[in-house]
């Protein structure tokens, strides 16, 4: 009968770990007692070591590099073009500084030969004779060339102006421009050096004295050869006084200036007359005393005199105003004798005459009769005045503005002296005691509005 216990087999139990390492041991044991006899029987005799000789190898043969064209993707087909505009712009760089060089060597050169002069110019050294400048006005000329455009007001203008404004000197036109230059430089750099320090504040906020380009100065304009034609002054850019040397401005043909009522002051420059090409002259505000009776003799083409509120400038006009041919007479806000009388006798005044304006000047007794005789007369103006009746029988009979309101004297009705003038615009006789005709007035306004029978 067979059991049921089961058998147990070798080949189903696992290795021991025990029976490997007692095996590993045994040849660890036997292999260290074969080196000790190794060892005894050689002794302390070292082992011979024989030197392992290198194989001999051929030379290499020579590397053949194959030059492959960079494509134009690759990196190095960048860097090539890097290289190239690198080298482009420095040439560029080297070729803008030779011209710059070149540049400033030929100015100096030609800077050099205008200072010092040379034959063919008129700077060259003459020694007053009439064919060029004399010693003293080739250094003003030379100065005012290097020096004064960089520092202007180092400029020695007292010494320079008298110098170079009445020389005589036949020169080209460039010398004739630069000598002009310098002599109106002068003319305009005494109105800064009369001015307050208020007023050279104000001037040099419009570049006055800031540098020798003086038709760029505020209130100052020239014509188309560099000459000033026009110089307008308002407060606080104004001097204390008008200088001498304003008469420099030999081309001056327009001057105008309004102060504060207290600048400038003093009278007019002696040579003020001597502005042969002005035609406009305006003084507004200022304590200017009286003109001179001479200052319309030499002013052959004056054509507008403005005077507004100088309080110190007397109560006459000067004489010489009858012999010029003014065609605006504009005088506001100061005292004057009644000038109509003069005006209106004056032959060239009867034919020049356009506008008359006496507002506010304290003018008493009547519009004289002859006032008919301006026959150019276009507009008057005798407002806020002491004018008295009677009115003139007739007016001038171009004229196309009429105002003499508020002279509280005039009364009683108007006869028709200027109601019947056809090219009559405008009229106003508002602030007085005068009544228009039954028949009605033009275009006149009456205060009153009952009409005389």
């Amino acid at each position: 009968m067979r059991s049921s216990t089961p058998i147990r087999r070798d080949y189903d139990a696992p290795s021991t770990p025990k029976s490997v390492g007692t095996s590993t041991a045994s040849r660890s044991r036997i292999a260290k007692l074969i080196f000790d006899i190794r060892t005894l029987v050689q002794g302390d005799k070292e082992p011979e070591v024989v030197a392992i000789q290198p194989p001999h190898l051929p030379p290499w043969p020579p590397l053949s590099i194959e030059k492959r064209a960079c494509c134009h993707d690759c990196p190095c087909h960048a860097m090539q073009k890097d290289s190239r505009k690198k080298n482009w712009r420095n040439r560029v760089l080297i070729y803008a500084l030779i011209v710059i060089l070149l540049y400033l060597l030929a100015n100096s050169i030609i800077l050099s030969v205008k200072v010092y002069g040379s034959p063919s110019t008129g700077l060259a050294a003459t020694n007053g004779t009439s064919s060029g400048l004399s010693v003293d006005a080739q250094q003003c000329i030379s100065q005012y060339t290097v020096n004064a455009p960089s520092d202007p007001l180092s400029y020695p203008c007292s010494s320079c102006l008298p110098v170079l404004q009445y020389s005589t000197a036949q020169l080209d036109s460039q010398d004739e421009q630069i000598l002009e230059n310098a002599v109106q430089f002068c003319g305009l750099r005494s109105v800064f050096e009369t001015a307050g320090s208020d007023g050279q504040a104000a001037l040099k906020n419009g570049k006055w004295a800031q540098d020798v380009k003086f038709c760029a100065w505020s209130g100052v304009s020239c014509d188309g050869s560099g000459k000033v034609s026009s110089l307008s002054l308002t407060f606080p850019g104004v001097p204390s006084i008008l200088p001498n040397d304003l008469g420099a401005l030999s081309g001056l043909q327009s001057f105008s200036i309004v102060g504060n009522g207290e600048s400038p002051a003093g009278s007019l420059p002696s040579n003020f007359t001597t502005f042969a090409s002005l035609t406009n002259l305006h003084l507004e505000s200022t304590s200017l005393e009286s003109l001179p009776d001479n200052l319309f003799s030499s002013m052959s083409k004056i054509t507008t005199v403005t005077l507004i509120k100088n309080s110190q400038m007397g109560n006459a006009l000067p004489s010489s105003i009858t012999s010029s041919s003014l065609q605006n007479i504009v005088v506001n806000g100061q005292t004057l004798s009644n000038p109509l009388p003069s005006l209106t006798s004056s032959q060239t005044l009867q034919s020049s005459l356009k506008l008359l304006d006496l507002s506010s000047t304290s003018i008493s007794g009547t519009i004289t009769g002859s006032i008919s005789a301006l026959a150019s007369l276009t507009e008057l103006h005798l407002d806020s005045n002491n004018l008295s009746a009677p009115l003139p029988g007739s007016f001038p009979a171009a004229l196309q503005i009429l105002t003499i309101s508020n002279n509280t004297q005039l009364s009683g009705p108007v006869s028709g002296s200027f109601c019947n003038l056809g090219s009559l615009q405008e009229c106003n006789v508002q602030g007085t005691g005068l009544t228009a005709p039954a028949t009605g007035c033009s275009l006149c306004q009456f205060s009153q509005t009952s009409t005389s029978g």
